[in-house]
């Protein structure tokens, strides 16, 4: 029977390499909507039609704002949900890949320490970590 410990390693490397391999992605989404016009005479004010479209937006926030692209079908499209979808991927592997740490952690058994190799806290100075100002 293998270690666990050496199966959880095999693991965490794997999912390393995955995560080395990962292309070009974005942070966002994407959301694909339908719209009336507004004009009483046109199809889409009917109850049962969906609305013009699809129309396609790509939002994400950059420096705390949200920035959104409109997007046609098209090859930009394509290529900005691939770039979503890696980015998910990636994500999802970075999940796991803490997971699969977390329980190394807790399988690697602790050192025992002799009372030699003790732990200490670092000796303190004497010295304050501002120097006291001089008033005159």
């Amino acid at each position: 029977m293998s270690d666990p410990l050496t199966k959880l390693q095999a693991d965490r490397d794997a999912l390393l390499q995955k995560l080395a391999a990962t292309g070009d992605m974005r942070r966002g989404s994407i959301t694909e909507v339908f719209r009336s016009c507004g004009k009483p005479t046109c199809a889409c004010a009917s109850a049962e039609h969906p609305g013009h479209g699809p129309y396609y937006a790509f939002t994400t926030k950059v420096g705390g704002k949200t920035k959104t692209l409109q997007l046609r079908p098209g090859p930009m499209l394509s290529k900005i949900e691939r770039e979503v979808e890696t980015y998910r991927g990636f994500r999802a592997t970075c999940d796991r890949l803490i997971d699969v740490n977390q329980t190394i952690c807790e399988a690697r058994p602790a050192e025992v320490l002799g009372p030699e190799k003790e732990r200490r806290s670092p000796p303190r100075s004497g010295r304050r970590s501002s120097p006291k100002s001089t008033r005159s």
